[in-house]
């Protein structure tokens, strides 16, 4: 297969091992750092630095204070408990329309079947398994919502006024109810002494945490060029410019996003560089709004521009109104074929008092199979673990312990917190232990309510405190190996 011949390439060109992963450096106020380790590439997929630059650029939020909503044991207020939402659903039915493709279906073996070359996507059912039509339509086993067995819809999640998928896709369902099972597969290679980080910050200095750019529907599209995972990567409105690299297997692609000079891009790099051998992730997202739902265009390794003209590894396109995934053994700018924008923490929830979707995490050494929405993992003999090994999968879901107590923290950090019990956290890339990401804001780096130090910083500081110890994991499926 191509992708391998491409996996032994970046092996040469990278020195590529598993577990070499730098971790961030430490700063006397917070623990907050930055790592200026160069990215490498597992069979498509970017492996995040020990702390990668991540941003939100283009989406001006309010600085100031945060209010105080969280209640002593660490739930928000105004919300159930146990994990039920008022006027939600729990029987867990799923809708979704199509993005651009016919749907992909897999059945609970995790064979796929009627592939779309053209870049389609995969519908699957709560259970795991697929409806097997291109309709959209998302139906739950009876008790399970958005993949999770005892999980129950959300509120949902909205970005400048786009929600950010339906409220029972996978990302916006609770996992905090007596019903979720607590499994123990993997307690031994996650690392439970080793504390968490948040993996973001400021854009304008520190160039830290992952951006998105917000733009309207009138953005127009410019071409964007993929060089090197364009066989797994999704065409913008205008389709493929001369040879379609997915049914031609080309590891090069030309379509157009509505991608422009001047956009925020991951680490604030410099013009010029060639994908693949950049210093960072340096991810692209544009949040396109439209008047039927919008879009999330997330690209990887893009290289500063300095004409209207973009350079990337590869591309996806995520349809928020649909729970569609992307084809099985696919990946997207995260190694795990996942949306990014959608596990990110963002500043504007954070100040908002309430976070209402799984959160982005990453681990150093992980297997080669994925649990859905997952659809990508490191290929088997490309130094992960074997499939069904206790090394974590990608898609796995681990929330923090309700027990573990939170009120002495700042009221951003217990936020955070709180989501982490409730929605808790998707393993979606490799990079260093326990790294949660969030966007790249400036109010980031603003001077937190108490006068003490910069907002991050605070939330970095008492995010030490907690460690993998702290955590357990919930059962959402086996994992699987399609298609890698």
């Amino acid at each position: 297969m191509r992708r391998i011949a491409r996996l032994a390439l970046a092996i040469a060109l990278f020195g590529l091992g598993c577990g070499n992963k730098n971790s961030a450096s430490s700063s006397s106020d917070g623990g907050h750092g930055q790592d200026s380790s160069i990215d490498e590439v597992i069979d498509g997929a970017a492996i995040e630095d020990g702390a990668s630059s991540d941003s939100a650029g283009g989406n001006p939020v309010d600085s100031g204070g945060l209010p105080t909503i969280v209640d002593s044991g660490g739930s928000m207020t105004g919300a159930d408990s146990g994990g039920s939402m008022t006027g939600a659903d729990s029987g867990g039915s799923m809708t979704g329309a199509d993005s651009g493709g016919s749907m992909t279906s897999k059945d609970s073996g995790g064979s796929t079947t009627g592939k779309d070359s053209g870049g389609t996507m995969t519908e699957m059912d709560s259970g795991g398994s697929t409806t097997g039509t291109d309709s959209g339509s998302m139906t739950g086993d009876g008790g399970s919502a958005g993949g999770v067995p005892g999980g129950q819809v959300g509120p949902g999640t909205t970005v400048a006024g786009c929600q950010i998928f339906p409220d029972d896709n996978p990302w916006n369902v609770a996992i905090d109810g007596p019903a979720v099972e607590v499994i123990h597969t993997y307690d031994s290679e996650l690392p439970q002494g080793t504390s968490l980080h948040p993996d973001f910050g400021d854009y304008s200095t520190n160039h830290y945490g992952i951006p998105y750019n917000v733009v309207d529907a009138g953005q127009p599209d410019d071409p964007t060029t993929f060089s090197l995972y364009a066989d797994q990567s999704d065409p913008g409105p205008g389709g493929w410019v001369g040879t379609n690299p997915v049914t031609s297997d080309s590891a090069m692609g030309t379509t157009a996003y509505p991608f422009y000079l001047g956009m925020h891009i991951e680490g604030d790099p410099g013009t010029g560089g060639t994908p693949g051998h950049l210093p960072g992730d340096q991810h692209g997202i544009v949040l396109q709004q439209g008047a039927s739902g919008c879009k999330s265009y997330e690209a990887w390794n893009c290289v500063g521009p300095s004409t209207a003209s973009f350079l990337c590894a590869n591309g996806a396109v995520f349809n928020l109104t649909s729970n569609a995934l992307r084809p099985a053994g696919w990946t997207s700018g995260d190694l795990a074929g996942l949306s990014i924008l959608a596990g990110i923490v963002k500043l504007a929830e954070v100040q908002s008092g309430t976070v209402t979707h799984a959160i982005r995490v990453t681990f150093n050494n992980t297997q080669s199979g994925y649990i859905p929405p997952a659809t990508h993992a490191v290929a088997p003999g490309s130094g992960a673990g074997p499939l069904g090994s206790a090394y974590p999968p990608m898609g796995l879901r681990i929330r923090l312990k309700a027990s573990t107590a939170t009120s002495s923290y700042t009221t951003a950090s217990q936020v955070i917190m709180a989501a982490m019990k409730k929605y808790g956290l998707m393993v979606a890339d490799i990079g260093s232990d326990w790294y949660f990401q969030g966007d790249s804001d400036d109010g980031w780096a603003a001077t937190a309510p108490d006068g003490q130090d910069t907002l991050i910083d605070e939330v970095a500081g008492d995010f030490s405190n907690l460690t993998g110890a702290d955590f357990e994991v919930v059962y959402t499926g086996d994992p699987v190996s399609t298609g890698l």
